[in-house]
């Protein structure tokens, strides 16, 4: 299988040869992707947190719908409690 740089480069390529995307721009888009699935479940559970709040819901609603797209998100975050997800985001 290639490494991440290998990879990069290929889907770069494809880009480049399949869209009206510069190199450069190619070469952006990528890695800002890359960097958005690099997010670790803790990351994620505080970003989700804000976005959330911000959009009106309490507490126990972000609490239920963080422990169902943990389950469902690209990374293997472990089965957080109501309790492990309030310590990620408050400490």
């Amino acid at each position: 299988m290639s490494g991440p740089t290998e990879l990069s480069d290929e889907i770069i390529g494809h880009l480049v040869r399949t869209s009206r995307l510069t190199h450069a721009e190619a070469a952006r888009l990528v890695n800002e992707v890359l960097a958005f699935l690099n997010e670790r479940p803790d990351e994620f559970v505080c970003r989700r947190h804000r976005n959330l709040q911000a959009a009106g819901l309490s507490n126990a609603e972000i609490y239920a719908r963080l422990q169902a797209e943990l389950s469902a998100w690209r990374f293997r975050a472990p089965a957080y409690s109501e309790r492990q997800i309030r310590r990620l985001i408050y400490g």
